[in-house]
């Protein structure tokens, strides 16, 4: 593959896993950790919660895709 080609697949998954992430987090209630009327921050919150995991998340299978093309050089 070409590193464009990866380049691009790992903006695609960066963004999808976000997304993803996402809607995962909006299953936690976590209203009870903030002080009431302070929407902006648990949105903020989750935003950046969101960015964090899903680029974990997009890391770890752009390096297992990595290491399974690898892998197959072995053999």
């Amino acid at each position: 593959m070409l590193f464009s080609q990866l380049a691009f697949m790992h903006i695609v998954l960066h963004l999808l896993c976000v997304i993803f992430a996402f809607w995962v987090l909006g299953a936690l209630n976590v209203d009870g950790w903030f002080k009431k009327a302070e929407t902006g921050r648990i949105r903020l919150f989750f935003i950046l919660l969101a960015v964090l995991l899903g680029s974990g998340l997009s890391n770890f299978i752009m390096d297992f895709f990595r290491l399974v093309q690898e892998a197959a050089l072995l053999f």
